[in-house]
């Protein structure tokens, strides 16, 4: 579960959060549990748009000569 492309699209970034006082870094406050991977790489997708409770979160589809390095 940690590796399908769902956990990683919800889960970008989230790891940098601090979303309770007291808490880790990555704590889900929903689940009362910190998050399995907080190191998450998009290499297909970049982020577009998070609204400001992260409730909302759009990705877009990265160039392909960014997806391969050496392309350009």
């Amino acid at each position: 579960m940690l590796n399908s492309l769902m956990y990683q699209l919800c889960y970008y970034r989230f790891g940098e959060m601090y979303t309770r006082q007291g808490e880790p870094s990555g704590f889900d406050t929903v689940r009362q549990a910190v998050i399995g991977n907080k190191q998450i790489k998009l290499t297909y997708f970049e982020e577009a748009y998070t609204s400001e409770r992260w409730l909302v979160r759009i990705y877009r589809l990265r160039d392909s000569a960014e997806m391969v390095p050496g392309l350009k």
